[in-house]
């Protein structure tokens, strides 16, 4: 990894981490420890994880149920990072899990690109704005 590539992944981490701690999100457990900008938030009817990884230009972002049901998607945001991070903090709030889609849509609008995976063993696929 380039210099410049460094100084573009540190500068997109600090952003992501103000933007949603700013937001009231929390630093996730262990994430110090593991060198990891990975935070949380749990509006009460559901719990939303996300983490920055840099080498793709893509956050993980986990929506898990009381239930502990769980959807994974992992928004490349390219261009878009303040974009894809509005669209998290827009949704914070209200998402749950019988409205989770919904919410992944407006995650579709705000991102280039958005991957799905609904299970561990299962292969990230597209998600479309359809």
């Amino acid at each position: 990894m380039s210099v410049s590539d460094m100084n573009l992944h540190m500068r997109n981490e600090k952003r992501m981490i103000a933007r949603l701690k700013e937001a009231g999100w929390g630093i996730a457990e262990g994430a110090a420890t593991l060198d990891l900008a990975s935070l949380f938030y749990d509006n009460g009817r559901m719990v939303i994880e996300v983490e920055h990884h840099y080498e793709r230009g893509e956050l993980l972002l986990t929506l898990i149920s009381p239930m502990g049901l769980q959807v994974t998607v992992y928004p490349v945001y390219g261009d878009s990072l303040e974009r894809t991070l509005d669209a998290i903090v827009g949704f914070q709030d209200r998402v749950t899990s019988e409205n989770f889609q919904e919410a992944l849509s407006e995650l579709v609008s705000a991102c280039p690109e958005v991957y799905v995976q609904k299970g561990e063993d299962d292969e990230p696929r597209l998600l479309t704005g359809e």
